[in-house]
């Protein structure tokens, strides 16, 4: 009997179409070592199952044309996956581990892997504290600067202490414009602008705080290469993919470029360039002790030639396997789903109890306090 291996996409999140289109995307490659269980989280944060989930029509308005669907749940402190019938959920299948697809907030923060920890289930992506890190825009470049590892300028604003002209005063001083203006827990490129003078660096926080209240404002540099380049850990050898040139069309490399374009080209890298951004990979991989397939977006000043770690996304947009050119998206999958069940059953060994008299020290003391 093959081992169960569910699917999580979706969320609550402003990345939850692309989520989607990741589960959908590898839908398609699954190996048949195992078998597979496939888990909506639809945009209020509520699970689902369903007989027709990979059927991305149904997307549109799920709770119409969504066939036989289920609430489904995990139960804490096992690897099961419930599924409600009636009124109370019941126990449906172990799983073995959870290839997590999901873009965003609830999916990549986080939060699911604190869940899926709670639950004791293998997953193929970061843990709670590296996942958490690499989402937060602000922490991640200063665990950066920390460790000399080069990034662009940056101050980080909190919504709840956030005074326009002390801000303008503050990026004037310290940073100067043109700046970039982005949500600090977000990505795909959405809430960010581009942001010449004071007048458009106050709409563009303004703009920002609707989708996170910490803001991250950083030096735009003008004349510019955007790279991709992502990696991943199996039996303890690190595997660094290709590098990839983003073509710009604009300022930006706009949700619409990422997603809704199929105009991309691999433009060549030089040597040196390739080396040093595969380097940085690896050890950016290896800082923040990321798991799973890590894809780290760079920025290369073409005045300066200076190269610059912009963003770590510890779920990549269809988990990257484009970028790895000698391995089969089938075989890749496989990869990652035997490494999250390494990684999980050498966790499992850790000492996680201890016998101590505390209790017993307790009890007694709490009768000797008595009146």
């Amino acid at each position: 009997m093959k081992e169960k291996v569910a699917i999580v996409y979706g969320g609550k999140s402003v990345e939850h179409d692309i989520s989607i289109i990741t589960a959908m995307q590898i839908s398609k490659f699954l190996p048949k070592d195992f078998d597979y269980v496939f888990v909506y989280i639809d945009k209020e944060g509520r699970w689902w199952g369903a007989d027709n989930l990979i059927d991305i029509k149904i997307y549109k308005n799920f709770q119409k044309l969504a066939k036989n669907k289920k609430r489904v749940s995990l139960l804490l402190g096992d690897n099961v996956l419930l599924t409600k019938k009636g009124r109370k959920f019941v126990e449906s299948e172990k799983i073995f581990s959870v290839l997590n697809c999901c873009h965003g907030r609830i999916g990549e923060d986080g939060c699911l892997a604190g869940i899926l920890k709670a639950s004791q289930t293998a997953q193929t992506s970061c843990d709670v504290v590296s996942s958490a890190i690499c989402m937060d825009k602000a922490f991640m470049k200063d665990i950066l600067k920390a460790n000399k590892i080069s990034s662009t300028q940056y101050i980080c604003l909190k919504k709840s202490t956030y005074e326009n002209m002390k801000a303008c005063e503050c990026v004037e001083q310290k940073i100067g414009y043109p700046v970039i203006v982005k949500p600090a827990n977000l990505g795909s490129s959405i809430g960010i602008s581009v942001c010449k003078n004071a007048y458009q660096f106050s709409e563009g926080v303004d703009f920002a705080l609707n989708f996170d209240d910490k803001v991250l404002v950083e030096k735009y540099i003008e004349n510019l290469d955007e790279f991709n380049c992502a990696c991943f850990e199996y039996e303890n050898e690190l595997f660094v993919s290709d590098v990839f040139k983003v073509s710009l069309e604009k300022d930006i490399f706009t949700f619409d470029d990422k997603y809704l374009k199929n105009n991309q080209k691999n433009e060549s890298v030089c040597g040196f360039l390739m080396k040093k951004i595969k380097e940085t990979t690896k050890k950016v991989y290896k800082l923040f002790d990321c798991a799973g397939v890590v894809r780290v977006d760079f920025l290369f000043d073409k005045t300066t030639k200076k190269l610059y770690v912009n963003e770590i996304n510890t779920i990549p947009g269809a988990l990257a396997f484009y970028l790895f050119k000698d391995i089969s998206l089938s075989d890749f999958v496989r990869s990652l789903i035997f490494q999250s069940r390494k990684s999980f059953e050498k966790k499992e060994k850790l000492v996680t109890s201890y016998e101590s008299d505390a209790l017993d020290i307790f009890d007694k003391l709490k009768f000797s306090c008595k009146k």
